[in-house]
């Protein structure tokens, strides 16, 4: 039941999402208040998209807790799919920032040659 669940709201760190994700109450924390059950979700950056995961995680632990940690083979499936997705979701990042930093190495490298060229033709 919407009363048995508290929202709250809060900037998220790390992550996609880059410096926007620290500026902005994206990330979402959803605490079940019967059983006590807190989850939180910040793996994008729209407010909307963090509550329906946020709610689909929370729907899931309190199955699970229901259950009494017997979980179906689909949820534990989702639930492997999400953290897979969400290990991608870091190495693209941290491939698209090495790429970016060597990418800005060789222009560093590109233009000391053309400076090289240049002193060498004054010097002629």
């Amino acid at each position: 039941m919407e009363k048995d669940i508290e929202e709250k709201f809060m900037h998220g760190g790390r992550g996609p999402g880059g410096q926007k994700i620290n500026k902005s109450n994206s990330k979402v924390q959803l605490r079940h208040i019967p059983t006590g059950i807190v989850v939180n979700c910040q793996e994008t950056r729209s407010r909307d998209k963090n509550r329906k995961i946020a709610r689909l995680k929370l729907a899931m632990e309190i199955e699970r807790f229901k259950n009494d940690d017997n979980m179906s083979a689909r949820d534990i499936g989702l639930l492997k799919l999400n953290q897979q997705n969400k290990k991608s979701a870091m190495k693209r990042s941290q491939l698209k920032h090495e790429i970016h930093k060597k990418e800005n190495e060789l222009n560093r490298l590109k233009q000391l040659e053309d400076d090289e060229e240049l002193i060498k033709k004054m010097f002629k």
